[in-house]
């Protein structure tokens, strides 16, 4: 994930009371079998557009 995403999901996190370390933390287990992790990052990445369009509304 590139460092806008990762920024994009931090706020996100801390924005519903999640601990952003911690997710991030999980999203990069390497201990995951590899359709898992595509997946993982398949669904972060769908979050973090999810946050820019709230965003977007709130603005």
């Amino acid at each position: 994930m590139d460092e806008t995403t990762l920024d994009e999901l931090r706020e996100l996190a801390e924005r519903n009371g999640i601990d952003p370390d911690r997710l991030l933390e999980i999203a990069g287990n390497d201990r995951l079998p590899e359709p898992l992790s595509a997946a993982m990052a398949d669904v972060l990445g769908d979050l973090a557009i999810f946050g820019q369009a709230l965003n977007k509304k709130d603005s």
